[in-house]
């Protein structure tokens, strides 16, 4: 798979050469992280009081600057995917008999999915952006990885037929779904799509999490098997497995709150208040909803 060594036991120089590059960018990354993260909350503040708010409702004790390692990362990210990078995976053998995914936007997404798409059949719901440009180029990473790419509305019907075909559905469950059902997150009631919950119910398919992170500028994604209890009642399952989902995000974002994308507005049009089907209180100490370790940060 890779370069032959020559008789001296080194690596041919193109090699050499390719590593040194790589090296090279991931010791200049921080730098350019920095200087994208200071443009965008001095001269290009897009969404920056909204991810401010945002940030400062879920941890008033940080400080918002952080953010700016949020949107740094995030643009290095595609810089670095356009560049042929890729993420480690870890655990990517759990996938190989398909399932149900939940995922979520890490500052390095694209990057996570790709790398996990180019090792097992992936199918997921994407909502393009509504940048054509990075439309065309987003959709064409995607697919040149062999990820399968459903519209976000009246795909479930595809979803199970791909389940079916021993694909794993990917469920991004982080982001507000104006008709979804209403629980805790971060404390606070945010509406959520039902619809994963749903297939596992129906399918009783075994459920993993996935979640990526930058290591010293090395690109990350662990999977875990979720052994998450799946009541009878359907109503029941559905509500208990939707609030699961967002305490698996939940947790995760608490060892490393720069890594997710505040910048969406999550929380918009929930009710006031939501009872929390799972009778606990956020635990706020970073543990995994299955007891093991969460990601560490940087």
């Amino acid at each position: 798979m890779g370069g032959h060594a020559s008789a001296e036991g080194k690596p041919p120089a193109a090699t050499r050469a390719a590593a040194g590059q790589g090296m090279a960018t991931r010791r200049g990354a921080p730098v350019m992280t920095r200087l994208i993260g200071w443009l965008w909350w001095l001269l290009l503040p897009i969404r920056k009081h909204l991810a401010v708010a945002n940030y400062r409702q879920a941890f008033p004790d940080r400080d918002p600057g952080e953010l700016r390692r949020t949107v740094g990362e995030m643009v290095m990210a595609y810089v670095h995917l356009l560049l042929g990078r890729r993420a480690v995976v870890e655990g990517v053998e759990l996938l190989s008999g398909g399932g149900i995914i939940v995922a979520g936007h890490g500052t390095n997404w694209d990057i996570a999915l790709i790398s996990v798409g180019e090792q097992v059949p992936l199918t997921i719901f994407v909502k393009p952006p509504s940048n054509r440009l990075a439309a065309w180029a987003i959709e064409r990473w995607r697919r040149a990885a062999g990820v399968e790419l459903l519209p976000p509305h009246g795909s479930m019907a595809a979803a199970y037929d791909a389940l079916d075909r021993g694909r794993c559905v990917v469920f991004v469950q982080d982001q507000r779904h104006n008709k979804g059902i209403a629980v805790p997150f971060f404390g606070r009631p945010a509406l959520t799509s039902p619809a994963m919950a749903a297939m596992i119910w129906r399918t009783r398919r075994p459920v993993f999490g996935t979640w990526q992170w930058c290591d010293r500028g090395r690109y990350r994604v662990r999977v875990e098997r979720l052994p998450w209890p799946v009541p009878d009642d359907r109503d029941e399952a559905i509500v208990e497995l939707t609030a699961r989902s967002q305490r698996f995000y939940e947790d995760r974002i608490r060892t490393a709150p720069h890594g997710w994308l505040w910048l969406h507005d999550r929380w918009k049009n929930a009710p006031p208040h939501c009872e929390d089907p799972l009778g606990e209180d956020p635990r706020g100490d970073g543990a995994s909803s299955t007891g093991a370790p969460a990601p560490p940060a940087d």
